[in-house]
Formats: C-alpha cells, structure tokens, sequence
C-alpha cells in the first residue's frame, strides 16, 4: 500500500438513511499503470480532532514489476456509517504529494473544499 501521487477532487455526501451515513469519494492521480485496491483510510484519533476535520489517507496498491510510465487518473470511495455529524466540519483527504478539504455546510448539504 503507498499514496497516490496526487487527490484532484473531494466529494461529500449525506445518505438519507437511519442513523445517517456519510459517502466519501475522491479522484486523484497515479504515475504509473498498475494501481489497484484504491481506498480512502481514516486516521485513526485518541480524541475526535478538535478543528471538526477528518484525516483520510489516499492509498492504493502499487504495481509490481516493470510499468508504463503515464499519469493516469484513480479514484476512490468510503462509506462511513455513524459519522459524529454533531462534531463533524469536513474531510482531509491526503495524498504523497498534497491534500484536499472538503466541508460540511451548517444546512448539512456539502460541498467540495
């Protein structure tokens, strides 16, 4: 498992269900072919990060052997169940070379950060 290259875009969305879910999806960038099992993983907190915000890792499985060297994109989604909406604020998704926001509105529709 390593970081992808680069997140391009993070996206939020409530699900309409009981108790509410939160579905997290991300696309960013690999720099070889080959990438497979791409996954957003949480970090994991003693406490719940006081700013509201949090941290996912953007990671993939490498390729293994000799691989075509070209950018090409990747994504990637989580579905959170039970999520603290009542502390919650956004997301952090990370990758090896950068990282995206994207944040709760206080209506609890979300946007991109």
């Amino acid at each position: 498992m390593a970081e992808v290259m680069k997140v391009v875009d993070v996206d939020l969305k409530i699900l309409k269900s009981n108790p509410p879910q939160l579905h997290i999806s991300a696309i960013g960038l690999v720099g070889t072919a080959g990438w497979t099992n791409p996954r957003l993983e949480p970090r994991v907190y003693i406490q719940f990060p006081p700013d509201g915000i949090q941290d996912f890792d953007f990671v993939a499985d490498p390729p293994q052997g000799t691989v075509i060297q070209v950018v090409l994109p990747i994504d990637a989604s989580k579905l959170w169940k039970e999520p603290p909406l009542d502390k919650l604020k956004g997301v952090r998704v990370h990758s090896a070379s950068n990282s995206i926001e994207a944040h709760l509105k206080s209506s609890r529709s979300l946007a991109c950060g």
